[in-house]
């Protein structure tokens, strides 16, 4: 008979007979979500089972033929209707997990507590408040779960359970964590989020063990003195202290992990502790609103009017010092959307905004361009956010009405826009709500699960709504009416601590001083200090630890008071004062109106033809491509040209470009020097030769995987243009345009990154007709869903290679994302099906979480088009599925198992540029790995200069040549290795690693013109 039986969803409104002939024999029962509302008599027979899942049914009241069950181990009966538990549970002493979540239970029988084997116990999404007095005599209980309760108090029994590993308490109502929770000193687990706790206790500290720690939405202002003590909490994701009011230690601290909350608890120790009330205020709005002005009558309470020629470009500081001790630094961010995308490194959480709006100009169908997208930038990036409305240019207007009305109508379109806002975010929840009912795995642990996470963060950004003041009228003129009403405003709102918790941060006075003493810099108009300088700045000040000074700058590029980008190797060793910095870079090199830059009459080109002038020009706008000597030309009025390696490493680091090689056509514009293209100029579309690299119907011995994101109303400014400079070092080659990038990883992986639009009549239909932007600046509908597409095609056979080469693509994507946390956003995953058949109208989209979930077992999974006929190989949407059918597949150890198939690749084709490539053409040689490598280990020195001449590196055979790089070296060559020689450029050690990997077999070296 029958050790196992399996009846997961299968519709079951009653238990199968052949369930209950299997008689003693069954061990293990399955009947998970079905129909089952309870169980018949003879069920009680079944006196073998160890282990019954009944989770997700339709049971009111407990079955009494399962207390007969008495050798049960292991019983799931959670996410149905019960009521209470019976008084007769303890019956089953045998019971060692027990899940009782997701019912409705308010108690526990006192009886409960004689079930003494029991180590795991899920009793979450329920309605407890309290448990049994001899509930601490569960001794053996090592997981318990009461997550999403009622408890208010902690209950005190649960410090009995000495040998407790994980503590779930999340989303219930504690006030406070007991003294003595120390004494649960085997925990390793402990989840207290979604609470109303404001203090932990000073016993927390002592908890060692704890390596997950999860403490996010509470009231928590200060952790306790010997928190950093926690070293086992190594992961940043580990530790969850967001959506608190936290001033000791600020939040910037502990977005660095356990290391910089140590340092800076011992850095406070040492030193002494002051207090630093200081606020950062931002003015957004469209260009020529105000905000000049208005800044400068909020500051100087006097009118100040700005002319227009003397508008701001990119961003002005300002420091306002208030009333009291408080401190604002004003930040008057420049309105023209160029400027956009350095915005995002000043618009900071835990600070206020005023949205100016021109209310003379306003008209009710400008509203999504004059204020619309402005507060879509504030949700996205800074959620939550107190916004102060201010409508300028009243002294314009005669009609006491019409300022009224207009003020009005803003008032109701922002509303609208928060309605319309909650009611997507409740679209998505409904959506993910019912994808996690039909994946939800066997463990409780949702946190774990993709659709769970999902879920949260979506529930996260619904509790956090921006908040609105209403309209200020006023006019900065003179007379400067209604400007103490908006000042009183602001004052009042900053009496809200828990709001703004930087007004009471705590710093050491070492770190406040070595701000002040950074921001000082800036009158010297330093551009960057190198790392040892700070540090003896840092040791004049009193920060004599290396490791308290890298803590305390993190904080302060966390903070937005420097740049600091201590993981790139290139500008590890540079700090810089001012952060405006990148904003200057910005004025210098992207202008709307380039006809007057690239001119004869600038004296930056001076130098230059008419001709030359206008090839340059005309090579920015169709191709993005800037030399690095007209980047110097159109950066020579600022002394940040006297470093100009810092600059173009800024310029990689933020991703506004990449490094391009140089072709025949660009160097007769450009030279020989080192180019580089900036996807924010772009205006081409796709190349002519786009349908012939990548037809629209797949070739029959290939596949193709597709997957992305679906944007709502809003695509933050230059998300598409840096995702294109970031994917640079995962690829080989590839051709750009406005909205989309071919590509190749290899020589035969292809890969396409593309945006596409749909308008608003459209949106909603997945499979609606896309379009391209117009514009980088187009001002996007709220309706309107912006696709973020990325997809990889090759051989049929090389699935695990192809999710190898599209994963570092997502996640960079997921990463650029995650700079936008109130951003409206869903992932999803092109059915394959769809995909090869060519249905562009009635393509079905997986859910994007499918990505993170565990392999099936199916090999086989079905086109939800179809209508259960159609089938697709599980590992095109399941990178997990790809992995494990690759290790079944690989060949012995041994043999070769490079990138390079060499059954089928004749060569491989690097790209250098417009008019040329380079072939690597491979002779068909299939033998061992130390066959493959003794071919390189015959090359000479002089083979290898020849070798990088093919790959027109030439710059780089001096050195190779000095090093004496032979065959043998050159195959020992790692990107560290090229790092060290000075290759410092990530697409010139893509393009030597991959002709090396590609010399792994024999070959010869041709160049020859693209045809």
């Amino acid at each position: 008979m029958a050790r196992q039986i399996e009846l997961q969803k299968k519709g079951l409104t009653k238990v199968p007979s052949h369930v209950l002939r299997a008689g003693n024999d069954l061990r293990e029962l399955n009947m998970r979500q079905n129909q089952l509302s309870c169980l018949p008599g003879d069920f009680r027979k079944l006196t073998g089972l160890v282990n019954v899942k009944l989770w997700d049914n339709k049971f009111q009241t407990f079955p009494e033929q399962l207390l007969e069950l008495v050798e049960l181990e292991e019983l799931d009966i959670g996410c149905n209707e019960l009521t209470e538990v019976p008084e007769n549970i303890e019956v089953l002493q045998n019971l060692k997990m027990l899940r009782l979540y997701k019912n409705k239970l308010q108690n526990l029988p006192d009886t409960f507590c004689n079930l003494r084997k029991l180590e795991m116990f899920y009793l979450g999404d329920n309605g407890f408040s309290s448990l049994p007095r001899d509930f601490g005599k569960l001794t053996n209980l090592a997981d318990l779960w009461f997550g999403n309760n009622r408890f208010e108090n902690f209950p005190e029994q649960v410090l009995c359970l000495v040998n407790l590993k994980i503590l779930n308490f999340s989303g219930n109502r504690l006030k406070k964590i007991p003294e003595d929770i120390h004494k649960l000193n085997k925990l390793e687990n402990l989840y207290l989020d979604k609470n109303d706790l404001t203090s932990l206790p000073e016993s927390i500290c002592r908890m060692t063990s704890l390596t997950v720690l999860h403490l996010q939405d509470n009231r928590i202002t200060a952790l306790p003195m010997g928190f950093g003590s926690l070293v086992n909490i190594r992961k940043k994701a580990d530790l969850r202290l967001k959506n608190n009011p936290l001033c000791q230690p600020p939040h910037e601290v502990c977005a660095g992990g356990i290391e910089s909350i140590a340092a800076y608890q011992e850095e406070l120790e040492r030193s002494t502790a002051t207090v630093v009330p200081q606020l950062k205020l931002t003015l957004v709005g469209t260009p020529l609103s105000g905000k000049t002005s208005l800044s400068n009558a909020l500051i100087q309470q006097v009118s100040a009017l700005t002319k227009e020629e003397d508008r701001t470009h990119g961003v002005q500081i300002t420091p306002w010092p208030t009333e009291g001790d408080v401190k604002l630094l004003v930040y008057d961010f420049g309105g023209h959307p160029i400027y956009h995308m350095t915005h995002q490194l000043f618009l900071t959480k835990g600070s206020l905004h005023i949205l100016t709006v021109d209310l003379a100009s306003y008209r009710r169908e400008a509203f999504p361009a004059s204020v619309g997208k402005w507060v879509d930038v504030l949700r996205a990036r800074v959620p939550g956010t107190h916004v102060l409305l201010a409508g300028t240019h009243v002294d314009q207007i005669k009609d006491a009405e019409e300022i009224r009305t207009k003020c009005e109508d803003i008032e109701t379109q922002v509303d609208q826009m928060q309605q319309n806002y909650v009611k997507d975010l409740d679209r998505q929840m409904r959506k993910i709500k019912k994808e996690l009912q039909g994946t939800r795995e066997e463990s409780s642990n949702t946190s774990q699960n993709a659709y769970a996470k999902r879920l949260t963060e979506l529930q996260d950004l619904k509790s956090k709504p921006l908040m609105f003041s209403r309209v200020f009228p006023l006019s900065s003129a003179e007379g400067l009416e209604g400007v103490d009403a908006l000042r009183a405003e602001i004052l009042r709102v900053l009496e809200d601590t828990s709001t703004f918790p930087d007004l009471h941060r705590v710093l050491p006075k070492t770190w406040a001083d070595l701000e002040t003493r950074l921001e000082s810099l800036r009158k010297e108009k330093n551009f960057s200090v190198s790392w040892s300088v700070c540090r003896m700045i840092a040791s004049e000040v009193g920060l004599t630890s290396e490791t308290s000074m890298q803590t305390a700058v993190g904080y302060l590029h966390r903070k937005g008071v420097i740049l600091h980008y201590g993981e790139n190797e290139a500008l590890c060793d540079h700090v810089f004062p001012d952060p405006v910095c990148i904003v200057e870079i910005f004025k210098g090199l992207f202008h709307y109106d380039t006809d007057s830059v690239f001119s004869v009459d600038n004296p930056r080109f001076e130098d230059m033809v008419c001709m030359d002038l206008d090839r340059v020009k005309t090579s920015l706008l169709q191709n993005g491509l800037l030399s690095r000597d007209v980047i110097r030309l159109l950066l020579s009025d600022s002394p940040m040209m006297l470093q100009p390696d810092l600059v173009m490493d800024l310029l990689l680091e933020f991703g506004l470009c990449y490094p391009v090689p140089v072709s025949r056509s660009t160097a007769a514009i450009f030279g020989t020097g080192q180019q580089y293209r900036f996807p924010s100029y772009l205006q081409s579309n796709p190349p002519k030769t786009y349908n012939e690299v990548w037809p629209p119907q797949i070739p029959e011995n290939q596949d193709q995987i597709e997957l992305g994101h679906i944007l709502k109303g809003f695509c933050p400014p230059g998300l598409f243009e840096r995702l294109c400079v970031r994917i640079h070092p995962h690829i080989t080659y590839r051709e750009d345009w406005k909205d989309g990038a071919m590509a190749w990883k290899g020589a035969d992986i292809q890969i396409m990154v593309q945006r596409t639009l749909r308008r608003s009549g459209d949106s909603g239909n997945e499979n609606a007709p896309a379009t391209q932007l117009a514009s980088r600046f187009d001002v996007i509908n709220p309706n309107d869903e912006i696709d973020i597409i990325i997809t990889t095609r090759a051989q049929t056979a090389d699935v695990n290679r192809m999710w190898k080469a599209l994963l570092p693509l997502q996640e960079e994507l997921d990463n650029l994302l995650k700079e936008w946390p109130g951003l409206t956003h869903s992932s999803f995953v092109t059915c394959p099906h769809c995909i090869k058949n060519n249905a562009v109208g009635d393509r079905f989209r997986f859910p994007g979480q499918i990505l993170q979930q565990h392999a099936p077992e199916e090999d086989r999974m079905v086109c939800p088009r179809s209508g259960g006929t159609a089938f697709f190989r599980t590992s095109l949407v399941c990178p997990l599925r790809a992995a494990e059918e690759a290790d079944i597949e690989a060949p012995p150890s041994g043999k070769s198992t490079g990138a390079v198939n060499n059954a089928d690749v004749t060569g491989i084709v690097v790209q250098t540029g417009d008019d040329c490539v380079v072939n690597v053409n491979i002779e068909h040689n299939i033998g061992t790995a130390d066959s493959e490598v003794q071919s390189l280990q015959c090359m000479t020195v002089e083979d290898v200069e020849e070798f990088l001449q093919s790959l027109r590196l030439d710059e780089y055979t001096e050195t190779f040549r000095q090093k004496g790089v032979d065959g043998a070296m050159l195959a020992s060559l790692d990107d560290r290795a090229l790092r060290t020689m000075g290759i410092r450029n990530p697409a010139h050690q893509q393009r030597i690693l991959g002709a090396i990997a590609a010399l792994g077999v024999k070959t010869s070296h041709t160049v020859s013109p693209k045809r």
